[in-house]
This record gives structure tokens, C-alpha cells and sequence, in this order.
């Protein structure tokens, strides 16, 4: 079967059915990006985050490169451009086993397009210095690299990686997730330095910056950072922030700050959007402390998405009746979507029930909060509203094991909601789907069925080939989606 169509057929085939075109996109997931449903194996829903739904994805389509290579040498030769243009390491003790092979065949490093390191524990009999020689080295052996991504610390291997990466692929590397220690603030700026392509950056730190920490050199680095069109900071980044203030980003459209539950020594976000804020398109801010909402909009002003704490006391929000109030000192011209951070204690389920039966009064009082902003809401602020989103994924989780909200919330669920659709905006969850839309108890496909569907489609893709061989007209060729949509709700269903 191999030998009656030529290679570029072939090639065309396993893109398709290898679907990994989304793993190459450089924009990271945000807070609004569609998290979905799926059900564990012990008969619970819960749900699935963007990145995570992203590692399913290169999962499923190792499965699928793995079993074109298997099936015969020419399949295999053919398919090892598809198997190595993104490496997906979930074992540590893979990073030993990849280096030698990529040692020994040096094209296979020359397609890897994107290298992603997930979050896994010690103890699996693999040293640290052994794990850093072996990642330097594969990252010597990818000089096409765009995308590396490391969900798990790396502390003292830090500057030896950067090396790497500054070296041998400073031009063509565009995204960057690092997980790293503020002890290692200096190294990060050095990092950037050396890497002037990047348009997409993350970075997580795990702790607050030691009191006796110095920058030395790095202190007196005002970069530059030309290319940079998405940035996003979760932890306790204070110190990163400060220096971040006097640097040049003039291409940087996203902005997302997570800070936890960390709420001491927030630096001075307005100053830094007073510089950056104005060509700005999405602002994600998630804090525990109250930032001035109007003026940062005033400042963002071709904002298109911006989420922040539906837990603040919004002092242009308050009023005599729900209502009365604004989010904004005039009218925004560009806001399309609103994402609601926390709203923890809106419908009552959870912990935050608990909570409610305990100290009633604040509860209370952050209820009022909820819906004094939920009711600044509306186009004559947001002409070009289109959706408000609750990004909690907790709260949905919640919501779905009460299936609804307490009975003394129900209002509120279903007051908000009118309040959308009268105006034409949807009321969305973290899925995307309407505030309201809870899985169904279909069976959920396992993995064994998932991977004997990828070959019967595969096995359907091939045929069609054939046949367009055959007949020389041009089929059609589709993959099923990688998730379903749900069905099924709390309440009345509105359309």
C-alpha cells in the first residue's frame, strides 16, 4: 500500500492525522482561553485547563505518530519529520534516553520545533546533573526551536539551560514558559537579554525574593524587547515587575498578572500602564487587593478583553440600587469580553457555603460586592460587549457536584443572566458554554477506544487518498473534534 502514492501524499496524510497544528501556535493560553469537561475514571466530572488540554493533545498525537512509524519502514522514514517537530517529555528518565538518539541522528533535532518539559517529582532514579546534560545537550541538537516550555523549576540548572538556549537558538526561539525561584531574578534578565526574537513570555516564580538578594549586573539592564506581544507573570513577581517598569516593549498587546494569593508589596500597576497601557488588547489582572478600574481603562483604551477580581469594592460601581454606577468614566470603545475572576460565594456551593454558614455577615457583604459590579455591566459602558465570562474553574466544579446554585442564589444566577441577554451578550462559563450548562452523564470514550478511533479514521483518511489517486478529484479530509460539547443544565435554558 506504501508504494502506490508518493511521498508528498503521504506526508500530507500524516499532517492531518497527526492534528498537532494548535501545538505550534506561539501565543500561550489565558485566562479566558475554554477549559472542558471530562470524566475520570472513578465516575466524577471535573475539569480539564487549556494547558492541560494541550498536553492531552500532544499525548494523542504521539499515539498517532507512533503507529504510523510502526507500520512499516517507509511509513517510518516518512513519519520521523512529524514524531520529532514537537517533543512532549512527561518522564524525566525520557530526556536520558532522548539525548543519545538525538546525538546519534542529528536531522531528527534539526525538525523539533517545540520542546515541552511537564511538571514531574523526583526520585525516579534520574540525577539533576544528569537531567541538565542531557536537556543542554538536546537543546544544542534543536537549532529550529520555537517553543520551549518547562512547567517544573529548575533552580541551579537555570543558567546552564538559558546558556543553552541563548546559544544555540536565540533567533529562532518565539515562546518562553519558565517555572524558576526569584533567587534566579538575575539569571531571567540575563536570559531575555540574549534572546531578542521572543514574542511570548511566561514566567512562574515559586517564592518571594530573599531580603538579601541583590541583581548586581542585571540591575543596570534596560532592555528591549522589541518582539515581545505577550507577557504573563504569575506569583510573587514584585521584584520582576520593578525592573520590568523601565524597559521597552513596544510591540506587547497581552498583559496577564496573577499574583495568588500573595497581596503584600503589590508594585505600582497603574504607573507601569501609564508606559505600556496603550496599545494594549488583553489585560488580565487576578489579585486579592482593589485596583482602579476606570483609570486603567482610561489608559488601555484599544483594550478588546480585560478580567479582573468580581470580589473588589469598586468605589464607581456603588449605588443606591442595583444598577446605578460604572465601571468606566466614559464609555469604552473596544471591550468585547469581560472575565469575571473568584465570585467565589455568588451561588452558594462549596466551600464557600461552608464559609456562608459560619460568618454570614461578609458573605453577605461580598455578595453585595458581586452584584454592584455585575450591574455596571452594560453596553451604554461596553457598546461592543459581546460576553461576560466566570473564569473560576473551582466554582463551575462546584456548581456542577450541587448541580446549580443554592436556592438562595438561584436569583442572582437568574437576575444576572437576564440582565445579559436583554442586552445581547452571552453569559459564559469557563468552558465557554452558558453559566448553566452542566455535563451530561453520557459514557466518556477511554483512551483504548480513543486510539482504535484514531487508526479507524486514519484508515479512512488513507482510503480517501486512494481514491483521490484514482479518481483525481479532491476529497474532503476531516478529523473529529477533541472534545464534545455538553448538554444539560441547572434551571430554565434560555436560547
Amino acid at each position: 500500500m506504501a508504494a502506490d502514492l508518493p511521498a508528498e501524499v503521504w506526508l500530507q496524510i500524516f499532517h492531518y492525522a497527526s492534528d498537532d497544528d494548535e501545538l505550534f501556535d506561539h501565543a500561550l493560553p489565558t485566562s479566558v482561553a475554554e477549559s472542558s469537561w471530562y470524566k475520570m475514571i472513578f465516575g466524577d466530572w471535573t475539569l480539564r485547563s487549556p494547558n492541560e488540554g494541550l498536553n492531552a493533545m500532544q499525548r494523542r498525537s504521539y499515539a498517532t505518530k507512533k503507529a504510523i512509524m510502526a507500520t512499516c519502514r517507509t511509513w517510518r522514514q516518512l513519519g520521523q519529520e512529524f514524531m520529532y517537530r514537537f517533543l512532549f517529555i512527561n518522564d524525566p528518565t525520557n530526556l536520558v534516553r532522548l539525548r543519545p538518539l538525538l546525538d546519534r541522528y542529528r536531522p531528527l533535532g534539526w525538525w523539533t520545533r517545540r520542546l515541552h518539559i511537564a511538571r514531574f517529582y523526583s526520585g525516579l532514579g534520574v540525577s539533576i546533573d544528569e537531567l541538565e546534560r542531557s536537556l543542554v545537550s538536546i537543546i544544542r541538537r534543536c537549532p529550529n526551536l520555537e517553543i520551549f516550555i518547562m512547567d517544573w523549576p529548575i533552580r541551579d540548572s537555570l543558567l546552564s539551560v538559558a546558556n543553552a538556549l541563548c546559544k544555540y537558538c536565540p533567533t529562532s526561539l518565539r515562546t518562553l514558559h519558565l517555572n524558576v525561584p526569584n533567587s534566579s531574578l538575575a539569571k531571567v534578565i540575563l536570559i531575555l537579554d540574549g534572546l531578542p526574537a521572543l514574542t511570548c513570555l511566561h514566567l512562574t516564580f515559586d517564592a518571594p525574593t530573599p531580603d538579601n538578594f541583590h541583581l548586581g549586573a542585571a540591575a543596570d539592564l534596560a532592555l528591549t524587547l522589541g518582539s515581545l506581544e505577550q507577557l504573563a507573570l504569575c506569583g510573587p513577581f514584585q521584584d520582576f515587575f520593578e525592573q520590568l517598569m523601565g524597559w521597552e516593549l513596544p510591540a506587547l498587546r497581552s498583559l496577564s498578572l496573577d499574583f495568588l494569593s500573595y497581596r503584600e508589596d503589590l508594585p505600582d500597576i497603574i504607573e507601569f500602564l501609564t508606559q505600556h497601557g496603550s496599545a494594549l488588547t488583553f489585560l488580565d489582572i487576578n489579585c486579592i487587593p482593589v485596583l482602579d478600574i476606570p483609570t486603567i481603562l482610561d489608559l488601555c483604551p484599544q483594550l478588546q478583553t480585560i478580567a479582573f477580581n468580581f470580589d473588589w469594592r469598586l468605589d464607581s460601581a456603588e449605588g443606591e440600587a442595583w444598577g446605578v454606577g460604572s465601571l468606566v468614566n466614559r464609555p469604552h470603545a473596544h471591550i468585547t469580553t469581560i472575565g469575571c475572576h473568584w465570585l467565589h460565594h455568588a451561588f452558594g456551593v462549596g466551600d464557600a457555603a461552608k464559609y456562608a454558614a459560619v460568618d454570614p455577615l461578609v458573605t453577605h457583604i461580598i455578595r453585595r460586592r458581586n452584584d454592584m459590579n455585575f450591574s455596571a455591566i452594560n453596553k451604554e459602558s461596553f457598546p461592543k460587549l459581546q460576553r461576560v465570562r466566570v473564569l473560576d474553574r473551582m466554582l463551575l466544579r462546584d456548581l456542577e457536584a450541587a448541580d446549580g446554585p443554592s436556592p438562595d442564589c438561584f436569583e442572582r444566577w437568574e437576575r444576572w443572566w437576564n440582565q445579559c441577554a436583554s442586552q445581547g451578550v452571552r453569559l459564559e462559563d469557563c468552558t465557554g458554554a452558558l453559566l448553566g450548562t452542566l455535563p451530561d452523564d453520557e459514557p466518556e470514550v477511554d483512551e483504548s477506544e480513543e486510539e482504535e478511533e484514531g487508526r479507524e479514521d486514519l484508515r479512512d483518511l488513507i482510503r480517501q487518498c486512494r481514491e483521490m489517486t484514482a479518481t483525481r478529484d479532491s476529497p474532503y479530509y476531516g478529523y473529529p473534534p477533541g472534545y464534545r460539547r455538553r448538554s444539560g443544565a441547572f434551571g430554565q435554558q434560555h436560547t
